[in-house]
């Protein structure tokens, strides 16, 4: 199913890089997608959804609560290794309209919805790192990859995770190219 994907990362705008007074940055992406608020949210939410594009995810999407993910898109060197589980919790969580999330690994994730005139959902994805600007640069082409995914996961296909080095890797590479040369 993966070769059905499409690879062409440059169909979406390049996400941007804050950098804060205290030294973090803040990644952003805004997308918009066809679907309503409520779809994006079990995207976001349901770990049999959230496997389709992002992670493999346990918790609930309710203030307080754990939600951790892990990552699927780890390169197997033959060796039949996993990445761990990175462990979270929900900052805040708001039905279908906000979900904030910190990560051990991935500092703060928020995701804020709402609906289009006419239907469909805009998605303000934020990431908010304490890391090195080329870390940075690689964490917007990582998550520009993961919201491309979830497009296709709307369309009804679902990333073959054993095959996203072949399959998605040089597209991951040409993006964070263009994110390397928006920076310079």
């Amino acid at each position: 199913m993966s070769t059905e994907l499409n690879t062409d990362m440059t169909r979406h705008p390049l996400g941007t890089a804050a950098h804060t007074e205290d030294g973090t940055a803040v990644l952003a992406l805004v997308r918009e997608y066809p679907a309503p608020p409520a779809v994006i949210w079990a995207m976001l939410t349901d770990p049999a959804k959230t496997e389709l594009w992002w992670a493999r995810t346990r918790g609930m999407a309710r203030t307080g609560s754990s939600f951790d993910l892990k990552w699927l898109n780890g390169k197997d060197m033959g060796e039949g290794t996993e990445l761990d589980w990175w462990n979270g919790k929900v900052l805040a969580a708001e039905d279908g309209r906000l979900l904030e999330i910190s990560n051990a690994m991935h500092g703060v994730i928020r995701a804020e919805l709402s609906e289009l005139p006419g239907g469909g959902t805009r998605l303000v994805f934020t990431n908010t790192i304490n890391a090195t600007d080329d870390v940075v640069l690689m964490s917007l082409a990582g998550w520009h990859c993961h919201l491309d995914h979830l497009q296709e996961a709307l369309d009804g296909k679902a990333v073959d995770w054993p095959r996203w080095w072949d399959d998605f890797y040089p597209a991951w590479e040409k993006i964070h190219a263009a994110y390397q040369q928006a920076q310079a």
